[in-house]
């Protein structure tokens, strides 16, 4: 027959045993939800990265459209040729896009800063400045505009551009969990 010492002895043991598989159960489940959550943290990082270069890539391709017609019409100036309406109007259409596309820098902008990526804003700002004074020096029916000109503000954009992506890239490839 079983003595109540032996009982309680049991019932310690079975409670003993019952916490002991709490406070695991607890502990387990808090680190796995932490995991979960950086690892959600980071998959939207990366995503936030990705727009990111989405959006400069967008200001990138409408900047080559506009640098391209305006060394063509440099060529057509320097030749003596008279440089085509049709291509004046494409000019001014693509001036239009470049104007839109940096709604889509500022959104850009926007997440840098809400993850923390300031070195890449600045950056990114300095890409789009670099963008702004191209479009304001290098325009058709500026006489005095030469390849090399233009030729010279073109590699500065570009060296800002690879540094950007050069952040971005190190940023991408870090591991936060």
């Amino acid at each position: 027959m079983a003595t109540l010492i032996d009982v309680l002895d049991t019932a310690v043991k079975i409670g003993l045993g019952a916490s002991i598989s709490a406070i695991a159960t607890y502990w387990h489940s808090k680190h796995r939800d932490k995991a979960e959550s950086a690892k959600e943290y980071e998959k939207r990082h990366r995503s936030l990265l990705e727009q990111v270069a989405e959006q400069a890539e967008q200001l990138n391709h409408v900047y080559l459209k506009y640098w391209a017609l305006v060394v063509e019409w440099v060529r057509y100036t320097k030749n003596g040729k008279e440089w085509p309406d049709g291509r004046r109007s494409e000019l001014e259409e693509t001036k239009v896009e470049l104007f839109a596309s940096f709604g889509s820098l500022t959104s850009a902008e926007s997440k840098l800063l809400l993850v923390g990526e300031n070195e890449a804003y600045s950056k990114l700002r300095e890409l789009g400045e670099a963008v702004v004074q191209f479009r304001r020096s290098c325009h058709v029916d500026k006489l005095s505009l030469t390849e090399e000109d233009i030729e010279k503000k073109k590699k500065e954009i570009k060296r800002l551009r690879e540094e950007l992506y050069e952040l971005l890239s190190s940023t991408y490839q870090t591991n936060f969990t």
